[in-house]
């Protein structure tokens, strides 16, 4: 066999065993995309909210789909947003909102949101130390559009489908009086006093419509549980920062001496801010400033000739505080089950039911207040069961320190403003067994702070869209450029042709692996 002949077989030989090699051209390629290029092709544009909040604060957040497929969208479809420790929608991503586009998005049309989110209540686990929570979008995550290329449906980083969102403490407000006085500082147990007030917002932070509470307590005791008889209430309005407001209400003595203050006739009235706790947790709320400013001193005496008498006297207990959870972390909710009785022997009108968490020594002097049960009355010799549901404040309110593991208890106080005249008050407190609470963070301890600081942010870099295609649009005094078409790359694992091929459509792909 001749040299020529024997090339001739071996070529024959490694035609039959070796690999075909399919060469793809550019065109040849750009034909075979052509067959999806039928379908829409979803992907988000924008996505923006604001770079300032707190845990458990509702936000606005605003972005846009855009449709750069090859034709409409004809169902509708959701957009999912997270709440993440990174820029992807990662194992500790938390869903925070979803918005539904309606059917009919265009060739080329882009759609605008704009959307209202509840951030978490607590931190996500792998939140930096620089408090940076990001905002992620998931454009249709159930796949209920045929879509061209699900890979840019999420991804795309900043600012097209991610936004950012720096943790920090809202400012609270800090509400102050500025004015008390009274009708008169010399009058008789049963009469009407009309009281003039004047309420300052000593912070940066806005103020909600709040109660403040008028107390009498015996001249020299501190105006707290148990020594304070609520006697009325102020309506304060909303008090904008560093703003001031005027009060004016009138409330009528009782017609006796309560039990707490009898036996004398020198009192002091106090004008306790912010009784419901709806801008600060700590407990107890206390007058602040002194007399004539939030106090006055009156004495009120027993009228002439007067000939009421003292009816039978109530006695409200607390008994057998129970816990749904001996384990608790900020910001989770739970239960507590208690019991009041009235021992007394006169009925009971509406009161207060208040739940604290207070230190494992169980004393009321500082703690954090939980809420509030209202109950209508209790007659003498009956019992009520109360079933409330507290949630732990996120964060520790300003000024506190505490270890990140606490045994707490849950106190609660039977009539907690003093508006049942009772023959016997010490009973009315009542506490859980100790309970776990543990702060979240690594450094021990947490201390909440009160001042946001604006300009803290860091430089951030928006993570562009891999380049493309750009159109230019001129504008009237810069050009800017936009994408043509948004895409995502599939990560690139190795040489291997089938990563290489990775972004073609699957027919092509299957094709491919059939021959090789």
């Amino acid at each position: 066999m001749s040299s020529q002949e024997r090339r001739a077989a071996d070529r024959r030989r490694a035609w039959g065993r070796g690999p075909i090699i399919l060469k793809l051209e550019s065109l040849d390629r750009r034909q075979l995309l052509n067959g999806t290029s039928f379908l829409p092709d979803l992907v988000g544009t924008s996505l923006s909210s604001v770079h300032y909040a707190d845990w458990n604060q509702s936000i606005e957040v605003q972005g846009q789909v855009k449709n750069q497929g090859g034709s409409p969208v004809a169902t509708p479809f959701n957009v999912e947003l997270f709440a993440s420790p990174s820029p992807a929608i990662g194992r500790y991503a938390v869903p925070v909102g979803m918005v539904t586009i309606p059917a009919g998005v265009g060739v080329g049309q882009s759609v605008p949101f704009d959307t209202t989110i509840k951030l978490p209540a607590t931190p996500l686990p792998g939140v930096s130390k620089s408090g940076i929570v990001y905002l992620n979008m998931k454009v249709d995550p159930t796949h209920s559009v045929p879509d061209s290329n699900y890979h840019n449906n999420q991804g795309l980083g900043m600012p097209f489908e991610t936004s950012y969102v720096l943790i920090t403490a809202t400012q609270p407000p800090k509400l102050e009086g500025s004015t008390l006085a009274v009708s008169s500082t010399n009058t008789t147990w049963g009469s009407t006093v009309t009281v003039t007030a004047q309420i300052r917002n000593q912070s940066a932070g806005a103020a909600p419509p709040t109660r403040a509470m008028l107390v009498l307590t015996s001249a020299g005791q501190t105006a707290e549980w148990p020594n304070d008889v609520s006697v009325g209430n102020l309506n304060v309005p909303a008090i904008a920062p560093w703003q001031t407001v005027n009060v004016v209400q009138t409330f009528t003595l009782p017609a006796t001496a309560p039990t707490l203050l009898a036996g004398g006739s020198s009192f002091t009235l106090s004008m306790i801010q912010d009784a419901n706790y709806q801008t600060n947790s700590s407990y107890p709320h206390l007058p602040t400033v002194g007399v004539h400013y939030d106090q006055v001193p009156m004495t009120i005496t027993a009228p002439a000739n007067s000939t009421a008498t003292a009816a039978p006297l109530a006695d409200l207990a607390a008994s057998s505080v129970q816990s749904s959870n001996q384990t608790l972390a900020w910001g989770q909710t739970f239960q507590v089950t208690t019991t009041v009785q009235n021992l007394g022997q006169g009925n009971a009108g509406p009161f207060t039911v208040r739940f604290l968490l207070v230190g494992q020594n169980g004393s009321i002097n500082q703690g954090i207040f939980l809420g509030d049960a209202q109950v209508p009355g209790l007659q003498a010799g009956y019992n009520q069961q109360i079933v409330q549901t507290l949630t732990i404040p996120a964060r520790v309110p300003a000024g506190m320190t505490l270890n990140s593991v606490g045994y707490t208890r849950v106190a609660v106080i039977v009539d907690a403003e003093n508006t049942v005249n009772e023959s016997l008050i010490s009973n009315n407190l009542a506490e859980s067994a100790p309970i776990v609470v543990r702060l979240p963070g690594t450094n021990g301890t947490s201390t909440v702070p009160t001042t946001a600081t604006p300009g803290t942010l860091p430089s951030l870099k928006a993570q562009p869209a891999p380049k493309r295609r750009f159109r230019k649009y001129h504008h009237v005094n810069h050009v800017v450029h936009i994408p043509a078409k948004l895409h995502r790359r599939t990560p690139r694992k190795g040489s291997s042709l089938f990563n290489e091929l990775a972004g073609l459509p699957k027919q092509v792909n299957n094709i491919i692996k059939h021959y090789v």
